[in-house]
């Protein structure tokens, strides 16, 4: 067992995470905490870290190296970004830190910060093509990734705290005062001329991406509060940057979702990521909720088990198995949902000609199959439906925030479709019409395989459907001097929802 504590010290907060490593090599998040400190207030003007704001800060790693020493964590990764980074008294001020709680933070560098900001994106988020912008309070770093790659990166000393001081755009900004800031902005993000017209999504990391996520989910009444890989449009990003910068500050604060220690930096934070937008022509912006803390932890994770690298090739089997390595309070039955996704997959490929899917729905059923189980930490007791519940807000990695909610679904009816499941589950129209019918076919796979483990023996060995006249018949394959009269009467029972479903009636011949 192992615990690392993670402080982010940047312009605007500071934050504090506690990471656990399991013997098993699972990771979970123990502890989070985080506090808007302004360090960087002033800073731009006197180009020095004020009195003020170091006090803010110590007073936080104070309480940050209580928490340390109450949880008996030894080893401790704290750094420091652009604040520290540009003040002229920076040095001096983490001396003081590591002289009066003990704790030693080092100043990383903008390329550094942005690399760390790459390692929590793209081991979080499935995209192969894209630019992250990384907009923090006195710097925003720009990493453009081809091909799952980090190509380019910079760091501009630009960031929402700085930009709020220069233009005074924390009251109420004139068209004038708008203009100048986006010019402004614009000449800065002139240095990075990589970006111009990629017309690929931007990926934004910071709480200013955050909470326009929070204020479009607010304005469109998205059902989800989950911000990380949620998409938002040009579209809606124009709509909210305009109430945003044509109000004023006392209206601008009653705007759903903005956060009151946000609303006074968020004209300046709009105008970056506008320019961006204009900048790259990109379609779409993605906010990460992962970013250089994650980063930082990747590391050290791949470092502490002696891993290859700290970038994972497949995402979503690697959060599956870490997500289930952390139910440490139900016996998991491995050889169970191994042999349940192994029987699943097989029906998805041989019915294919009855439901027409294809690669990406086949990725679902099986992340559903690994997990279908998952709920029983809850209780035994309907749990399909916490399944469903658990895998929707499970920190599973590869898959849209639809998709999560559509593979909740689909493990919540492996034990047959249920209405009251669907009553019960808030979610349920995230999901389109569509989007349900293909939930129902997979659902059905996924109950058929279910059953045919009932008595967790794995003793089916093979599957094969033959497709005629209406007639889907399975053949399937057992163990010698296996006994599979439980699992044959289990599957029967879904004779009638398979036929509702694909319009087929169902015949099983066992060997």
């Amino acid at each position: 067992m192992e615990k690392l504590a993670i402080i982010d010290m940047g312009s605007n907060s500071i934050r504090f995470v506690v990471m656990q490593i399991a013997d098993n090599q699972s990771y979970s998040l123990l502890y989070q905490e985080k506090e808007a400190i302004r360090l960087g207030h002033g800073l731009s003007q006197t180009g020095v870290i004020s009195e003020e704001g170091m006090q803010r800060a110590l007073t936080c790693l104070h309480v940050y190296k209580h928490i340390m020493e109450v949880m008996d964590i030894h080893e401790c990764r704290a750094v420091a970004t652009a604040a520290v980074r540009n003040a002229s008294n920076g040095e001096a001020f983490l001396k003081r830190i590591n002289a009066e709680t003990g704790i030693t933070m080092n100043v990383i560098t903008g390329e550094r910060e942005a690399y760390l900001g790459y390692l929590g994106v793209i081991n979080t988020i499935a995209m192969k093509d894209f630019l992250i912008f990384d907009l923090g309070g006195a710097s925003v770093e720009m990493t453009l990734v081809r091909d799952g790659e980090a190509v380019h990166s910079l760091s501009v000393p630009i960031g929402a705290v700085t930009l709020t001081e220069k233009f005074g755009t924390q009251g109420n900004p004139d068209s004038e005062a708008i203009a100048s800031l986006m010019k402004f902005v614009r000449k800065k993000m002139a240095a990075v001329p990589w970006i111009e017209d990629i017309q690929l999504p931007i990926v934004g990391i910071g709480g200013t991406a955050r909470n326009f996520a929070k204020m479009d989910q607010r304005a469109t009444n998205y059902e989800l509060s989950k911000l990380h890989n949620y998409i938002m449009p040009l579209e809606h990003f124009e709509n909210l940057y305009h109430e945003i910068t044509t109000r004023t500050s006392a209206n601008r604060k009653k705007i759903d979702g903005l956060s009151s220690e946000r609303s006074d930096l968020i004209v300046a934070g709009a105008a970056v990521i506008k320019t961006i937008f204009d900048m790259t022509g990109s379609p779409e912006m993605v906010v990460s909720g992962c970013g250089l803390r994650e980063g930082l932890f990747f590391e050290y994770y791949a470092s502490y088990c002696q891993l290859p690298s700290p970038r994972f090739d497949d995402i979503l089997d690697f959060s599956v198995k870490n997500f289930i390595g952390t139910l440490s309070g139900i016996i998991i039955n491995q050889a169970h949902y191994d042999q349940v996704t192994r029987i699943a997959t097989q029906l998805f490929d041989q019915l294919q000609p009855l439901h027409g899917y294809g690669p990406r729905e086949r990725l679902l059923l099986q992340t559903a199959a690994r997990m279908h189980d998952v709920g029983k930490i809850i209780n035994f007791y309907n749990h399909a439906r916490h399944s469903a519940f658990m895998i929707a807000h499970a920190p599973l990695y590869g898959l849209t925030q639809v998709e999560q909610i559509i593979t909740g679904f689909i493990a919540g009816f492996h034990h047959g479709i249920s209405r009251k499941i669907i009553r019960a589950y808030r979610y349920a129209n995230m999901a389109s019409a569509e989007d349900w019918i293909m939930i129902r076919k997979l659902s059905t796979i996924l109950a058929l395989a279910e059953a045919s483990d009932l008595t967790y023996e794995q003793i089916v060995t093979d599957v094969e459907v033959t497709l005629a006249e209406n007639v889907a018949v399975m053949i399937i394959t057992t163990a010698p001097g296996s006994t599979y009269n439980a699992a044959d009467y289990e599957m029967k029972q879904l004779s009638k929802q398979f036929k509702k479903e694909f319009g087929a009636s169902l015949l099983l011949v066992w060997k």
